[in-house]
């Protein structure tokens, strides 16, 4: 263990996590209504439970209950979860539930005018993004009958390891909690160490992506008349930490802990102990994190009641204030940063925030005051903010800390303020990586205040994280006297902050947007008679490439776009070298040959300058001017982003060179006549790069960049027409038949007996495998492998946009009831025993997925009750894996299947499929042409 400043505990990781082999899997059941009064429990409690069915699946080792607390031991995740589904389950709700003074917080609603029945004259609600990440939480625990170890992320490992101490009967000192990946899985830890306990074996449990908390809230009120205000604060943040969800099913009564809390003499404030009485309990958070919202939203609500009462905030507090402390630190800053000076110009702003915290962990108590004046200038043409200055006092007196020199308190200072003015993750930022849109951070004015306390000699600084606790509030006050705008969500999204501003009435961004309409407008104009131009002029060659102008970061990155649009997989003929071409692409008009593009100067792309690689990668142009084949999706590429072209090229250009000459296509005529391209191109093609969408989220754009451009997904899985142009529209994604391989529709039209979530195509699209729907095979096994080198907030995005496009579950059971049903529906099936296929089935299929004696074992033992392709129109996909079985799988975790062409004759995989149809897909007709479709691919060249 080691101390952080702040005096918490965090882990520190010294023990390897235990293998896989030996560790198995865990799902908790939580209740209905989750309520707790800030001391115990007081939701939904467990009045009845069945888990007969539950406990006769095969792999599950235990079912659990404890108190109020269930959950499910199994070998595999899949098994505990359907386990877990199949629980039943009798709840007993409060008596008050329906009464419950518990009220859904506004998200950004205000309300000014007090009701009838006494409500808040003045209030508003703040959120904060608890997880913004959106990863699900997971953790390991292992307990052996005297000492319990557990491997999870962690803000506050010291509270956790004295809440298993005591749930688990243990001494503290039993406990060894382990820093292992990202996030903050209190929750997950302790569901994880109790099934652990009572197994005695290794448990791993992972929150599902679909059960993440949203964005938390708080919401301030002003009660009384100006001046005599009385300021209440509701919601999960006004109170104190609180123990794991478990720990409170488990019968565990929480005391107020000693820790860092805020000081509540720092304003005339009071919690509603109405709110208090039905909290309810969402995801675990951090000490700081509570902290911190609770401090934006107090000091946000309080600059934003006072300016509305023409007010000076600043003099407010100062008038509220009994603490000498934090008077003479208030007047510190403000002097030294002169507030009651000049007023900001138009476009200009001033913020001011103040904090106070109490360590009950020191004896006696350590105290941190900390007030920031923030200068902010926004530009009206961009809308970007800049911080101009920042004016700082603190103190820190009491704390175990070392003074610090004034550059270390400076750069503490400037890294604490401009994070909160760094740009979101953009629609083009790979692995959700933030682009910096403070470069000139070093350019902010710092200036540090001392307080003078009439009774305590000065004293240097001490630097402590709960000084940085008012910057977010100080920031956002700031923004909103040069703007108007008032930012009621941290961390801020300071790219919907600059639409916002751009989409303002004033005459400035009026003609700005004017102009920019122009200018789009004849950019089209171009755009268009260039595409339609037959004949383009050569871009002549260069002699060498100077690649040493490129960084380091700049050739990562390319590398992610390079796998993002499967670049290996199309330029790499079956035993050639990587991306040396000659791989013939299939299309309706004949066999088009992949080309070099290793930076070989006489066979490949060397010679090629940036403005030929990407006129070729928008337009369909190579360097000599001629059209390209639309078999290279160029039509996709188009809309990769500039900083993402430019990467691309220069990850290219950079690789090993390799001297190789692919074959020439020759396709028959008409279609050899290159020219016929400008026309096609002038009806099918748009080559700008894409444009996000400002009404939808960072993460779907992310995930539409992805999917519609590098990603070339419609490629392959939208339908062409007579011309070979991917149709749009409501066909876009709408599946296609490409190489005797069926590409299923991944929008509203997909045939999946159950529909895809964004949980199943992230697991599918990360793993290979979905247990809901099947393994990934064919063509897409090697585009499952090249997603899995990508960051995995890339596949996240991609899975989002993806899930949106995809028909809405209209069933009101759980997935994993449907697919209990349809495992059910597969079982009893007696009809099907008397065809032909049995026997076949019996002998080839059952030993890995006949589940007529229990439910199949997952990972890669996918269920075909639930396959994707079984429920197709269209046999072909089990045809070929019929024939060719699986021999490269996604990942080699997933297995292998073997083929069947050399041990079954075409009558016996007609009897096969027919069976397999009637037994798995009741529902859906038979397929038609077996035998016709079974020659044909048979015959055909394996893909």
């Amino acid at each position: 263990m080691k101390s952080t400043p702040t005096g918490l505990q965090v882990a520190s990781s010294s023990s390897p996590v235990p293998a896989t082999w030996r560790t198995l899997h865990g799902a908790v059941l939580r209740p209905p209504l989750m309520q707790w009064d800030g001391a115990r429990y007081t939701g939904a409690r467990l009045a009845k439970l069945n888990d007969t069915e539950a406990a006769q699946l095969t792999g599950v080792v235990s079912v659990v209950r404890h108190g109020d607390f269930v959950g499910v031991v199994a070998s595999q995740p899949q098994q505990a979860q359907r386990a877990c589904s199949l629980l039943d389950a009798t709840w007993q709700l409060p008596v008050d539930a329906q009464a419950s003074s518990h009220t859904a917080l506004p998200g950004a609603g205000a309300s000014t005018e007090a009701s009838s029945s006494g409500a808040p004259a003045f209030q508003r609600s703040y959120g904060w993004q608890a997880n913004a990440a959106g990863k699900p939480a997971c953790a390991i625990a292992e307990y052996d009958g005297q000492q319990l170890s557990v491997w999870a992320s962690v803000a506050d490992s010291l509270k956790l390891r004295d809440e298993l101490a005591q749930l688990c009967e243990l001494a503290p000192s039993a406990v060894h909690i382990f820093a292992w990946r990202e996030g903050d899985a209190y929750d997950t830890a302790v569901d994880a160490a109790l099934l652990s306990r009572h197994t005695g074996r290794a448990v791993r449990v992972q929150a599902q992506a679909d059960t993440l908390s949203s964005d938390l809230q708080i919401q301030w009120a002003a009660r009384g008349a100006p001046g005599a205000a009385l300021y209440q604060a509701q919601g999960p943040y006004a109170q104190a930490w609180r123990p794991s969800v478990a720990a409170l099913l488990c019968g565990l009564q929480h005391t107020i802990p000693t820790g860092i809390r805020l000081s509540p003499d720092t304003l005339n404030e009071q919690a509603d102990s109405g709110a208090l009485t039905s909290v309810t309990l969402t995801s675990h958070t951090s000490n700081d994190d509570t902290l911190a919202v609770q401090v934006f939203a107090r000091e946000s609500f309080f600059d934003e009641y006072w300016r509305d009462q023409s007010q000076d905030p600043l003099q407010a507090r100062l008038d509220e204030l009994q603490d000498d402390t934090g008077r003479a630190l208030i007047r510190s800053v403000a002097e030294r940063a002169d507030w009651a000076g000049q007023a900001p110009k138009p476009g200009q702003g001033r913020g001011f925030a103040y904090a106070h915290i109490v360590d009950d962990t020191k004896q006696p108590p350590s105290q941190v005051w900390s007030a920031w004046v923030a200068d902010v200038a926004v530009d009206p043409q961009s809308g970007a903010i800049q911080l101009t200055g920042l004016t700082v006092g603190h103190d820190a007196r009491g704390l175990d800390t070392e003074p610090s020199s004034r550059q270390t308190l400076e750069d503490h200072i400037r890294g604490s303020a401009t994070r909160w003015l760094q740009a979101s993750p953009s629609y083009d930022s790979w692995g959700g990586a933030s682009e910096d849109a403070s470069s000139n951070a070093q350019s902010t004015s710092i200036q540090l205040a001392q307080p003078s306390v009439p009774t305590a000699p000065a004293e240097p600084l001490f630097w402590h994280r709960g000084a940085e606790l008012p910057a977010a509030a100080a920031i956002a006050n700031a923004i909103h006297q040069a703007t108007g705008i008032r930012i009621r969500q941290a961390p801020f999204d300071t790219q919907a902050l600059q639409r916002q501003l751009l989409q303002g009435d004033s005459k400035a961004f009026s003609w700005k947007r004017s102009l920019a309409w122009l200018g789009g407008a004849a950019a089209a104009v171009g755009g268009v008679l260039l595409t339609a131009m037959p004949w383009r002029p050569a871009i002549a060659p260069l002699a060498a490439v100077d690649t040493s102008i490129y960084s380091e970061q700049a050739i990562a990155r390319g590398r992610l776009v390079a796998i993002a649009g499967d670049c290996v997989v199309c330029h790499t003929a079956k035993g050639g070298q990587e991306n040396a071409g000659g791989l013939a692409l299939d299309t309706p008009f004949g066999s088009v040959y992949t080309t070099n593009i290793t930076p070989d100067v006489e066979t490949g792309i060397g010679s090629w300058s940036y403005a030929a690689f990407e006129r070729a990668m928008r337009q369909g142009i190579h360097q000599d001017g001629r059209h390209l084949y639309p078999a290279f999706p160029y039509t996709a590429f188009a809309k990769i982003s500039d900083t993402d072209m430019q990467a691309l090229y220069a990850y290219l250009m950079t690789q090993e060179p390799v001297s190789y000459k692919p074959p020439e296509t020759q396709l028959a005529f008409p279609y050899n006549l290159r020219p016929t391209l400008a026309g096609w191109n002038l009806l099918y093609h748009d080559p700008k790069p894409y444009v996000p969408d400002t009404t939808q989220t960072t993460l779907w754009n992310r995930g539409a960049y992805l999917v519609q451009g590098a990603g070339h997904c419609a490629a392959c899985h939208s339908p062409r027409n007579a011309l070979g142009a991917e149709k749009t529209g409501e066909h876009f994604l709408a599946g296609n038949v490409i190489d005797g391989w069926e590409a299923p529709a991944l929008n509203a039209l997909s045939k999946a007996p159950i529909p895809w979530t964004e949980a199943s195509l992230y697991a599918y699209l990360r793993t290979g495998y979905s247990p809901l729907h099947g393994v990934a095979a064919g063509p897409m096994a090697p585009v499952v492998h090249g997603l899995s080198q990508l960051p995995d907030e890339d596949v996240r995005a991609m899975a989002h946009y993806l899930a949106t496009l995809a028909a809405p579950d209209s069933n009101t059971a759980s997935q994993a009831q449907q697919a209990a049903l349809l495992e059910q529906r597969s079982r009893e099936n007696e009809a099907v025993m008397l065809l032909p296929g049995e026997r076949l089935f019996e002998g080839a299929c059952a030993v890995c997925h006949d589940s007529r004696d229990g439910p199949p074992l997952f990972g890669a033992r996918p269920s075909l009750a639930l396959n994707t392709n079984l429920h197709s129109q269209l046999p072909d996909n089990v045809i070929q894996v019929l024939l060719h079985g699986v021999e490269e799988p996604a990942l080699p975790s997933m297995g292998y299947m073997p083929g069947f062409k050399d041990s079954l004759n075409d009558k016996q995989l007609e009897d096969l499929l027919v069976y397999m149809r009637q037994r798995f897909a009741p529902d859906q007709p038979a397929w038609e042409d077996l035998p016709e479709k079974i020659k044909a691919l048979r015959a055909a060249p394996k893909h």
